[in-house]
């Protein structure tokens, strides 16, 4: 009997939603007999897509440039390469945002006051900690435009993960020893300067650098790299880059696991909006006109 009864409560809260969703489409489709206020309503969602947009651009770009610059600021090879590409698309995305930003709340000031006031009364914004996976959204441009922003910050973590990997595994000791025979000299410039390295091979024939310079051929013991790829290519020479290259590891996988979070629940958003949509066009309700 209680199974029962959970049974026909759930249907009876699904119909609720879906009642209700129809009536908020009701409703949008009632304010656009009004064509001002409709566009000021589709100006006010977009406005608020472009801020969202740009805020999340500018926190990444702060917190990539200020990372990547400060605690590895002499960074070289494909793993730099990969993050140096990834804040500069973070940097275009920012200025795009900003600028539509202020487009859009100049056209907003231009419109007549009181459509302003009554298109903001029938506009429902999302809340913004759940903006990003609030489904259907209400711009869908900025939505995406967001997304991919925030899929930046996830491009960053990847090539990241090795260092963190070696970083972990240089202070636990599990990394195994090999030999490092250095090659020729190269340098490495960064928002600190200019500094030597020595490019050379490893035992099993893969190219690294070490980060200072030493005598060439004259072959010396390493720690050799559990994962020699992006910020991982590099060899450690001592606890300071391990946890340089720890602390860079967490933050950027953190934010990565933070937004793959988000996608999960996006997903999970997408779907109920699409069976509640079947739900409702498979009953008899209408609304009322």
């Amino acid at each position: 009997m209680t199974a029962a009864r959970y049974h026909l409560n759930s249907r009876a809260s699904s119909r609720e939603r879906g009642l209700a969703w129809r009536g908020e489409v009701a409703g949008l489709r009632r304010h656009d007999a009004d064509p001002e206020v409709a566009a000021v309503v589709r100006l006010l969602h977009r406005r608020r897509g472009w801020i969202w947009a740009t805020v999340i651009s500018v926190v990444a770009w702060l917190t990539a440039a200020g990372l990547l610059g400060g605690l590895d600021p002499d960074g070289s090879g494909a793993g730099a390469a990969v993050g140096t590409v990834f804040v500069l698309l973070l940097t275009v995305a920012a200025v795009v945002g900003l600028v539509a930003s202020v487009a859009d709340t100049v056209r907003l000031h231009r419109s007549d006051a009181g459509v302003r006031e009554r298109a903001r009364e029938r506009t429902a914004h999302y809340p913004a900690r759940a903006h990003a996976y609030s489904y259907p959204p209400r711009h869908r441009f900025t939505w995406v435009f967001g997304w991919i922003t925030m899929l930046i910050l996830v491009g960053i973590a990847v090539p990241v993960l090795p260092g963190l990997v070696n970083g972990v595994a240089y202070v636990a000791g599990a990394e195994s020893s090999t030999t490092f025979l250095p090659l020729s000299y190269g340098q490495e410039c960064g928002r600190s300067g200019c500094s030597p390295i020595t490019n050379g091979v490893l035992a099993d024939g893969s190219s690294v650098n070490w980060p200072e310079k030493v005598p060439l051929g004259q072959a010396f013991a390493v720690r050799e790299p559990v994962w020699n790829w992006g910020y991982g290519s590099g060899l450690i020479d001592g606890d300071g880059i391990a946890i340089t290259d720890i602390v860079l590891g967490v933050v950027f996988g953190g934010l990565a696991v933070l937004v793959l979070v988000h996608l999960v629940k996006l997903v999970s958003r997408w779907l109920r909006h699409r069976r509640l949509g079947r739900q409702v066009a498979g009953s008899d309700w209408l609304p009322d006109h």
